[in-house]
């Protein structure tokens, strides 16, 4: 018995290019629709084109990176100004030799610091742009429930150079159980010891939790107009879910409305405490 042959139909030319269009997604996948989004938003968009220098926090740098990479900044609806935005990671208040446009640092205290004449320098775009945990890096395994921080001994770092050390004097005062160096847990914020790679370490949580970085975001006072622009581009885009994403990728919390006392005041007598205690 002869068998019974049919010719394959060959594909429409439409047909052609929507296969060879699912090939290529194939190829380059993960294609996310934010990162389609904002590659169309650049090639509609862009009436002005700016660099944009921001310098963070290491471990929000290395976020924000991240986030860039994947189209985040791009020009919002209204918007025509486009930015090659670079991030650099730069420890507490050392921004000063980066010269950047914006700057994330882990908490508003390193603006206000005083004499450091920060303030003057930077303005807030806004309060806070992720979180971190801070407080006391109890040992692996250990219960947070009986905790109380203001009766702890614990051992701080210099206030000057240490923001988690200088968060806690302002929120507890400096008295015999606080010590530079001392034998008691550390003080230190959770991506603090998620960078130290200690096994033997657990980061702030429960009672043990004192407070938590805000990460603001602030614009250097005499930044352009576009390059202004630009930096609200960024901002804008934190609204959409792949920056919560990206925050939970690299163990940060979305930005928070709680933050410790950050005035130049409050920072000078909490850091004028200190000394006194360190030269007694």
């Amino acid at each position: 018995m002869t068998g019974v042959h049919r010719r394959r139909g060959r594909l429409s030319k439409e047909g052609r290019r929507l296969l060879g269009g699912l090939a290529l997604l194939a190829v380059f996948t993960p294609v996310t629709a934010y990162t389609l989004n904002a590659a169309i938003a650049h090639v509609q968009s862009c009436g002005t084109e700016v660099e944009l220098h921001v310098a963070a926090a290491p471990e929000m740098a290395a976020a924000l990176e991240d986030f860039v990479a994947a189209g985040g900044g791009a020009p919002s609806r209204g918007s025509d100004v486009c930015a090659d935005i670079t991030v650099e990671a730069v420890s507490g208040n050392a921004v000063a030799e980066t010269g950047a446009d914006v700057w994330v640092p882990e908490t508003a205290l390193w603006r206000n610091l005083p004499d450091a004449g920060l303030a003057e320098q930077w303005e807030v775009l806004q309060e806070s742009t992720a979180s971190a945990a801070v407080g006391l890096a109890l040992p692996a395994g250990e219960s947070t429930d009986q905790v109380l921080p203001d009766e702890a001994d614990v051992a701080l770092q210099d206030p000057r150079q240490h923001a988690p050390s200088l968060m806690w004097i302002i929120m507890f005062g400096v008295d015999e159980h606080t010590v530079e160096g001392g034998d008691g847990p550390a003080v230190m914020s959770a991506p603090e010891v998620l960078a130290a790679g200690n096994p033997d370490l657990q980061a702030p949580a429960g009672a043990a939790q004192v407070g938590q970085f805000e990460y603001p975001m602030l614009a250097r006072a005499d930044l352009g107009e576009d390059e202004r622009e630009a930096a609200q581009n960024l901002l804008r885009s934190y609204k959409g879910a792949s920056y919560g994403e990206v925050l939970a990728e690299h163990a940060l919390g979305s930005a928070t409305s709680q933050s410790a006392p950050t005035s130049t005041e409050v920072i000078a007598a909490a850091l004028q405490s200190w000394d006194v205690r360190e030269d007694a």
